[in-house]
């Protein structure tokens, strides 16, 4: 039974208020209690699972197909499929778009089988992405070799395939299909068409067609044009 706290009279009684709040104090106390005990149950739960009972559930998991995970080469750490091929295109693009796989295995620590598994898939699914020897190389990479082949090519007049394979230690047959498609657009010159491993810029033809001219007009008698090949250095493949 609750008593209003006044007596007969009307006058305030100050005993009840007094409790009412005690038990407010109570109440917010076991609540507090509650919380704690409930936060050391948590804490106590994760301090029995052991990191060796981790390493045994997540081994059990990927044994029954259940987890697709890869074990770190320094057994530290698990990485999913999809993250490594996340970083593998991260660190192609850090290293200007080019990067060896081989190098890829020492940056993400992990198994080169995992590597060259997702690098393949990387490959199929996005065109701008090559495999060459081992390599991974996109289209800013080839896009910034061509402008450099360019500015030689300019300086130079000419230049052949073999130095050009030589300087980017990149197959022939490759070269000459990347180069070939940036012909006419970065790079401003010419594919020979009877020697393919040359490119010559149009100004080079041009000189090298009037120093043909020239001598031509000068001869009065019959030469033999390997002698005049010998004599003034012109390349055979653009004198025909």
């Amino acid at each position: 039974v609750l008593t209003c706290g006044c007596d007969p009279a009307g006058s305030w009684e100050p005993g009840v208020g007094v409790q009412a709040a005690a038990m407010a104090t109570d109440w917010e106390e076991i609540r507090r209690l509650a919380a704690d005990f409930q936060r050391a149950q948590f804490t106590s739960t994760v301090q029995r699972l052991s990191e060796r009972n981790c390493i045994e559930i997540v081994a059990k998991l990927i044994a029954e197909k259940q987890l697709d995970v890869v074990h770190t080469l320094d057994g530290k750490e698990y990485i999913t499929p999809a993250q490594i091929a996340r970083e593998i295109r991260d660190e192609l693009y850090v290293n200007g778009g080019r990067i060896n796989i081989v190098d890829l295995q020492h940056i993400l620590n992990v198994d080169l089988t995992h590597i060259e598994s997702k690098a393949s898939d990387i490959v199929k699914s996005d065109r701008s992405i090559q495999l060459v020897l081992g390599q991974l190389i996109d289209e800013t990479y080839l896009d910034q070799m061509a402008e450099e082949v360019n500015d030689r090519l300019q300086e130079a007049g000419q230049v052949t395939l073999a130095e050009l394979c030589k300087l980017y230690d990149l197959p022939a047959d490759f070269l000459t299909e990347v180069l070939s498609q940036r012909l006419g657009n970065i790079i401003n010159g010419q594919m020979d068409t009877y020697d393919r491993g040359v490119i010559f810029t149009d100004a080079f033809v041009a000189q090298h067609k009037a120093r043909v001219r020239g001598l031509f007009s000068a001869v009065t008698r019959p030469t033999p044009i390997s002698s005049l090949i010998t004599q003034y250095k012109f390349q055979e493949h653009l004198l025909y």
